[in-house]
């Protein structure tokens, strides 16, 4: 099997968090008088926490194929 590249999974994993936390965020229906930093915070978290579980999957898959 073919290794997975741990900063593409990161770089992956970044967007499709930013994606599903901007989807939350409209779909909410979040009150309009949070500041636009509010936004931009959790935008970056939503990232940051898909790029942490998206690399992480990756490193145990490749620690799972490289035992086999």
């Amino acid at each position: 099997m073919r290794k997975f590249s741990i900063t593409n999974a990161a770089l992956w994993g970044f967007v499709v968090g930013f994606v599903c936390m901007a989807a939350v965020i409209i779909f909410t229906g979040r009150a309009r008088n949070v500041p636009m930093a509010g936004y931009v915070i959790d935008l970056l978290g939503g990232a940051v926490a898909g790029a942490g579980s998206f690399s992480l999957l990756s490193w145990i898959r490749n620690l799972i194929t490289r035992a086999k």
